[in-house]
């Protein structure tokens, strides 16, 4: 239906008929379109008989039920849009609303469960990285196992869980290879040490432990003078003594972890030295392979551990802090929020990293309203693409040619005004009025819509 040829065209009185069939054709136009559920195109029609006869049958609530529909599309677009981008917070606050005014409405229900769902799930994943980053393989492996249940595909939550339990098996593993190092038993000891070496090659100490449960076979005598020097501190004597005993039976009692501390003990005063110094000056890869090494050389070294597992967690803070310039560079705005978070999640104290991780995130909303700012535009909804340019100015107000594009949104917002007014204006007889109103638009935009037309058709 062509909605211009139902306006009344009034050039003077009308009779009563005349009206009241005006009215019902246009009622009739309406109900045409409520009926298809094309709320706005309904309204214009309702809007019409508002202006000439308000209380005509019952059009005033179904205008009132039309505006209430056009409502609840555009805040279940929004919503459904946000849950699209990832924006589970606004998602959840759109379909929230449309579920409170209209609890059945569409499938809003079920895409604000699957907004609340994907909230919790984002929560759980983060709490399962934190316990993986701490090792709490047991806790990492309950979260993760959690999140897979509740959706399958969920991000890498099948990898980590798998990753956890490997870990988790290997840990316990290495705990009973060393309980049986510990009571002496080197066959089953060696078996168990060999299978992690299998599947995870350079596994904490287990070459090193391995090596121990093959060599402790030594002779008495020249353990016993080898242990003697060792306690002496005469480090030379003992390597000599204790080396001989290892080659001759490497499983002997406890002299290869005798001969192994000995040449420790020169050893690792200088490799803590260079472990220092290139912890000191961030130089986390050489740092870690000291650190690697005094750990294989005697795992209770004081603060080798500690310091390892830092320059572990150091690095991987480097590696994702670059991966996030190399992406925030890239104008690659979510890329490099997830490397940025990642920083913060293995250093909250981080804030060089917690501004640029702002800067990041400004940049991602900015470019997120420019580009519904230009679909507004594109789809001439004014004052949606005002407001988000707007938005825009306030948040930063040189980006890329906002103010340009607000005075166009601004005056195209004025110029259809006006052409409304004005066709009201002439609708109800107003020449006069109209005729303003279309010179005003002719000073704005002679091109306008088919203004000139009707302003020669006026005078």
């Amino acid at each position: 239906m062509n909605q211009e040829t139902t306006r009344l065209e009034v050039s003077g009185p009308r009779s009563i008929g005349e009206r009241e069939r005006w009215l019902a054709k246009i009622y009739e136009h309406a109900r045409y379109y409520l009926a298809l559920n094309q709320w706005e195109e309904a309204l214009d029609f309702l809007e019409q008989i508002a202006q000439v006869e308000p209380q005509y049958r019952d059009s005033a609530r179904l205008a009132e039920q039309a505006w209430e529909q056009v409502r609840l599309v555009q805040a279940y677009g929004r919503g459904v849009d946000s849950l699209r981008n990832g924006e589970v917070e606004a998602a959840m606050g759109y379909l929230s609303w449309v579920v409170s005014h209209a609890p059945n409405y569409r499938d809003a229900m079920a895409k604000l469960r699957e907004a609340q769902q994907q909230a919790r799930l984002a929560e759980m994943y983060r709490r399962g990285l934190n316990y993986y980053t701490e090792e709490r393989w047991d806790e990492a492996i309950e979260i993760f196992g959690a999140v897979i249940a509740a959706e399958p595909g969920y991000r890498h939550a099948l990898d980590m869980l798998e990753d956890s339990r490997q870990q988790l098996a290997l840990a316990n593993m290495h705990a009973d290879g060393l309980a049986m190092v510990q009571d002496g038993d080197w066959d089953s000891a060696a078996e168990i040490l060999r299978k992690i070496q299998s599947i995870a090659p350079g596994y904490a100490d287990v070459s090193e432990r391995l090596r121990e449960a093959e060599r402790m076979r030594s002779l008495s005598k020249l353990y016993e003078r080898g242990r003697e020097a060792y306690e002496a501190g005469d480090w030379s004597q003992a390597i000599d003594l204790l080396d001989q005993v290892v080659s001759a039976r490497e499983d002997y009692r406890d002299a290869a972890q005798l001969l192994r501390s000995a040449m420790v003990e020169k050893q690792l005063v200088y490799i803590s030295q260079d472990a220092e110094e290139a912890f000191d000056n961030k130089q986390w890869a050489e740092a870690i392979e000291h650190y690697q090494a005094i750990v294989a050389m005697r795992a209770d070294y004081p603060r080798a551990q500690a310091r390892l597992v830092e320059a572990k967690r150091q690095r991987q803070v480097e590696q994702a802090y670059q991966e996030g310039l190399r992406t925030f560079k890239g104008r690659r705005w979510l890329e490099a929020i997830v490397h940025f978070e990642e920083v913060l999640a293995l250093d909250p104290a981080n804030n060089d990293v917690r501004d640029i991780l702002a800067q990041a995130s400004l940049q991602k909303k900015l470019e997120d309203l420019y580009n519904q700012a230009q679909k507004s535009l594109e789809e001439k909804k004014w004052g949606e693409a005002e407001e988000c340019l707007q938005q825009i100015v306030a948040l930063q107000g040189n980006y890329r040619d906002v103010h340009r594009l607000v005075e166009r949104a601004r005056l195209q917002g004025q110029l259809a005004a006006l052409y409304g007014k004005a066709m009201q204006a002439w609708e109800a007889g107003q020449r006069t009025e109209a005729v303003t109103l279309f010179e005003q638009i002719m000073d704005l935009d002679p091109r306008y819509m088919d203004v000139a037309r009707r302003l020669q058709r006026a005078n």
